[in-house]
């Protein structure tokens, strides 16, 4: 099967990716699109403003974000009342996957579901065809350009890129988010606003009656909890973002060390880990956190939650020094501005948190692996060191990385590899489509 583009996993950066349009076939291994946003319960999409409060994503996430606002999917952007960010960003997580299906359908690109990359073909620098593996069996595609939007940089991984070589030794834990349902949201506000002491400085404690909310601590009751043994994990915080009229929470609290390595014993060992974990949480609410008497587990994430696995070489890597210093690019095709967020695996809480300023700018260069030559990358996989991912693998930047390769893989109209795009014209395409690709535009 002939295609012009490629995309390679349906997550946030692979639907925004896919989106532009094209000859273009999007490929997912799960049986839906969403990602890790949509299916693993994240509790709510980030990284959209800076510290500032200056908007630094827009394009195709903020057109995501209006259409689910106008439908009642969510709220919008809503200010953080952890003091974390300036904002956040609460979606339903089944109307979002609906969201983007509807606009997937829009837009005419070709789905498949329930195919895993099972093998590359490359001949001297180019990617030649990609094989799945499908219920009709296994189907190869041969396309122009790829972009690898997969997450764990599978394309990169059966294609033979080379890869950052602190991948697999400097490495956040993975997880496995649940929401609690039948949860009754006065007594469990009363309680956080008569013990500030046990949450983040800065944070706001709003009514029971707000349709949102939004909290991170409970440290008394989690260090209790390990003491009296009902939880075996020891946590001295956990976040918890909850719709009080509906009665629901989705609760991240558990985590497993990860070896970096995305192969099927370690995520099956890990989800055995943490379901255990979420058995126990389960329990402990119910017996300790103020209105959650009558709480039980209404949904767990659709898989294990990766923060970081392989990360790719590339021609750029952005590092922490670019994103904690605001790095400015003459060939930027996009913007963040999320705190460096490094999570523990042997700590009981954050390994830690980084401010980032204003936020930083991201080299169209860094899309681009040293090979094959007709890869591009978006997403988590991007190239990256250890700090920087801890900034870059949040939703928001993840939408703009892969708006952004998807308008790269666009080359082949010209007749041209990624590489061979004039970086003027990429961006003239960007800011048609509303994006952000510079700090001076969003903080001006």
């Amino acid at each position: 099967m002939a295609i012009d583009v490629l995309v390679v996993g349906a997550g946030s950066a692979g639907v925004a990716a896919a989106e532009e349009g094209a000859r273009t076939l999007l490929v997912e291994a799960a049986g839906n699109v969403g990602g890790t946003l949509a299916g693993q319960l994240l509790e709510h999409s980030a990284g959209f403003h800076n510290r500032e409060g200056h908007q630094v994503v827009a394009g195709f996430a903020q057109r995501l974000v209006d259409r689910m606002q106008h439908n009642g999917a969510s709220p919008g952007h809503v200010p953080d009342n952890v003091g974390y960010t300036a904002t956040r960003t609460p979606n339903n997580h089944t109307e979002l996957m609906l969201t983007e299906a509807q606009w997937l359908h829009e837009a005419g690109v070709g789905l498949w579901l329930q195919a895993p990359l099972t093998a590359v073909e490359r001949r001297d620098k180019r990617i030649v065809t990609c094989e799945f593996a499908t219920p009709a069996g296994p189907w190869r595609v041969a396309p122009q350009v790829v972009v690898d939007t997969s997450g764990d940089a599978v394309v990169a991984h059966l294609a033979q890129s080379s890869f950052q070589p602190d991948s697999a030794d400097a490495c956040q834990p993975v997880s496995l988010l649940f929401k609690l349902a039948g949860v009754d949201f006065r007594p469990l506000m009363d309680y956080a606003r008569s013990h500030p002491e046990e949450f983040r400085p800065g944070s706001v404690f709003p009514d029971a009656a707000e349709e949102h909310i939004n909290l991170w601590g409970f440290t008394t009751l989690l260090q209790q909890g390990h003491r009296d043994g009902r939880l075996d994990l020891l946590r001295n915080e956990m976040h918890i973002a909850g719709w009080p009229q509906r009665g629901e929470l989705v609760v991240n609290v558990t985590r497993h060390a990860s070896e970096g390595r995305p192969d099927a014993e370690q995520t099956g060992d890990a989800w055995l880990a943490l379901c255990r974990q979420i058995m126990a949480f389960a329990g402990w609410f119910r017996q300790s956190v103020p209105g959650c008497a009558r709480a039980y587990v209404a949904a767990i994430g659709n898989q294990v939650g990766v923060r970081e696995s392989r990360r790719v070489q590339g021609h750029y890597t952005l590092t922490q020094r670019d994103v904690q210093q605001g790095a400015h690019f003459a060939d930027s095709i996009a913007c963040g501005g999320f705190p460096v967020d490094i999570h523990s695996s042997l700590q009981p809480g954050l390994s830690h948190t980084d401010a980032v300023g204003r936020g930083f700018e991201i080299a169209y260069r860094s899309l681009l692996p040293l090979t094959p030559d007709n890869l591009l990358v978006a997403g988590r996989c991007f190239p990256s060191d250890h700090a920087a991912n801890g900034s870059l693998c949040i939703t928001a930047t993840c939408f703009a990385t892969g708006e952004a390769a998807g308008v790269a893989a666009l080359a082949v109209q010209q007749g041209c590899l990624p590489a061979q795009l004039p970086a003027a014209a990429l961006r003239a395409r960007l800011v048609q489509r509303g994006a952000i690709i510079s700090l001076d535009s969003a903080c001006a």
